[in-house]
């Protein structure tokens, strides 16, 4: 019988391209973990506004709110939260009228006097949730200083512009 002989594994050259790539996945992961870093941390961070955001949604244009000084911009939005039991019945009609609308385009039948009521509907719902918003604005504008309202209109121009977000 024959010995065999274990086989021997040929040394491996050295990787050079390993430490490289390495390095390259590390920058990238702490530009990623830098770039979500910066989002949360920020001023104007989603996790910062989302309470604005849920309050205004839909009752008060975003650049109508944003344009205001940051005291007067959480008190609107105190204001507009005060207010959030009739904003919810409306948002319920809102829903309500384009579920009655999808309903009416799935039909077999177009009734498109049916669709225009709905949607005529639907157009006053939202109304009354603007109309809401809007005299909210009105009110905390009434109660400015003439330098006040023209801080804010050109606070507002800027936005309405695409100027540069607080």
């Amino acid at each position: 019988m024959t010995e065999e002989t274990p086989e021997t594994t040929p040394p491996q050259k050295p990787r050079r391209w390993l430490k490289p790539l390495l390095f390259a996945s590390l920058a990238i992961n702490l530009l990623v973990a830098g770039v979500v870093a910066g989002s949360l941390l920020s001023p104007d961070s989603p996790r910062k506004r989302g309470d604005e955001d849920r309050a205004m949604r839909g009752v008060l244009g975003e650049p109508f709110l944003r344009a205001l000084p940051g005291d007067q911009r959480r008190a609107m939005v105190r204001d507009i939260v005060r207010q959030r039991d009739t904003l919810r019945e409306g948002r319920d009609a809102v829903r309500n009228r384009l579920e009655g609308f999808l309903a009416a385009l799935r039909a077999e039948s177009f009734d498109r006097a049916e669709a225009e009521r709905l949607l005529a509907d639907q157009r006053g719902a939202v109304a009354r949730i603007r109309d809401i918003g809007e005299v909210l604005l009105l009110d905390r504008l009434e109660a400015m200083s003439p330098a006040e309202r023209a801080a804010y209109a050109d606070a507002l121009e800027e936005r309405l512009r695409g100027g540069k977000r607080r």
